[in-house]
């Protein structure tokens, strides 16, 4: 299995930073604001000061080349060194997770589905470093929990971040808002740039520093029948406690159960996937 890859060395000792864009094939913000860095370290307009820089600007090719967001599942719920890969999400999965593995910080660039989307950070498995990345980052939201509240559901999390933590690295998964929209390859491109020189693998300084929302993830809902959601939601939408999130055909509601946010709602999900997520402040 074969994915274009770019490594740019520095022939100095420091971190080994790798990129992630388009694990998802109709997520093309990352694949975009990667190329164009690219360009320019190939072009020599911008060098690594220390450590190697690594990108990968198109994580599944095919699903890429379809516009569609996977072909046989979800990639970023496969990552991992599989002994025998079944299908074609499985392979990339495999050769990923030895990427990461032989990486010390992994930046996965994502966006999402719902337009006017807010841009933000999974901080999945934070350290000193990952703190100090996201410090580094123009992104208002910072989101933990994710592990959590998949620790005890039927859905296996094997994603870019897990494979990162089992093998002790680093890893922020940025999600750049929506997929069409140009900003989102802007957030992609200024997260990388921001990353590089906070690293102080590039002259210079990150942007300066914002106010930053920390949110916990506290459940995500999965899609058991047919139904549809309350209200076009958007991604970070503030929700009340007691407020109708979501109804089934069968006449159940799903009720908020506290004051926070609602994220990553998706109108289309099929049933026995997730639906929406649900978090609060920190």
């Amino acid at each position: 299995m074969m994915l274009n890859k770019y490594t740019f060395d520095s022939k100095i000792d420091g971190p080994k930073v790798l990129f992630l864009g388009a694990i998802h094939g109709n997520e093309p913000a990352g694949a975009q604001a990667i190329f164009k860095i690219v360009e320019k370290f190939a072009s020599h307009a911008i060098s690594p000061l220390k450590g190697i820089v690594e990108f990968i600007p198109v994580c599944n090719p095919l699903a890429f080349e379809k516009n569609v967001r996977q072909i046989d599942e979800n990639l970023n719920r496969v990552i991992k060194d599989w002994d025998a890969p079944t299908n074609y999400e499985q392979q990339l999965g495999k050769k990923i997770a030895s990427y990461i593995k032989n990486s010390d910080i992994i930046i996965d660039l994502h966006s999402s589905h719902c337009p006017q989307d807010k841009p933000f950070i999974f901080s999945d498995y934070p350290d000193k470093t990952a703190d100090k990345l996201c410090l580094a980052q123009t992104i208002q939201y910072i989101v933990k929990g994710w592990p959590e509240i998949y620790s005890s559901s039927p859905i296996a999390d094997f994603s870019t971040g897990n494979c990162a933590h089992y093998y002790n690295k680093t890893c922020l998964t940025i999600e750049c808002g929506w997929h069409q929209s140009p900003q989102s390859e802007q957030v992609a491109y200024y997260a990388i740039m921001n990353t590089l020189l906070s690293l102080q693998m590039l002259e210079g300084f990150p942007a300066q520093s914002i106010e930053q929302t920390l949110i916990m993830m506290d459940c995500f809902i999965i899609k058991q029948f047919s139904g549809k959601l309350a209200q076009s939601y958007r991604h970070l939408d503030k929700v009340s406690k007691g407020e109708i999130l979501a109804s089934y055909d069968n006449g159940k509601s799903i009720i908020c159960p506290q004051d926070g946010f609602i994220m990553l709602p998706n109108a289309d999900a099929a049933i026995n996937t997730e639906w929406f997520y649900l978090g609060h402040s920190l």
